[in-house]
């Protein structure tokens, strides 16, 4: 699938930005539902998918990145109403981590090796590392 194709996927929800350093993959701790979860958020205003996931990215763990390369679509459905959407994933790898400052929403962030126990993360986030 291309990443001109999402638009063929509706409704479109929040993007992921998966960061891979040093072999691990960048978490942060969401202080609202007190659990790890992978950068992502929904779009604002007329910022495309990317934009969106570049801005998450940056206002949940202060990485700085210049661009982000289309990784794919995660389907979910949500508990509550059972509406299915679509989430864009995008990716890239960075050589080192720049600094973290805690914020409103993530008190820390970490990179994870998939198999470290961290505490609770997202059901929705594990499937999206799986797929990566």
């Amino acid at each position: 699938m291309s990443e001109e194709e999402i638009f063929d996927y509706m409704p479109l929800a929040g993007s992921f930005a998966v960061i891979k350093c040093e072999g691990k993959y960048l978490m942060c701790y969401n202080i609202w539902r007190e659990q790890w979860e992978l950068p992502a958020g929904r779009r604002e205003g007329d910022e495309t998918p990317k934009e969106c996931a570049i801005r998450e990215l940056f206002e949940e763990t202060g990485q700085q990145v210049r661009d982000l390369e289309f990784k794919g679509l995660l389907k979910s459905q949500k508990v509550i109403s059972g509406e299915i959407c679509y989430n864009p994933v995008y990716s890239t790898d960075l050589e080192k981590l720049q600094s973290f400052i805690e914020n409103e929403e993530t008190s820390e962030i970490r990179l994870w090796d998939l198999k470290e126990e961290i505490g609770y993360i997202n059901e929705s986030d594990i499937r999206v590392l799986e797929y990566i």
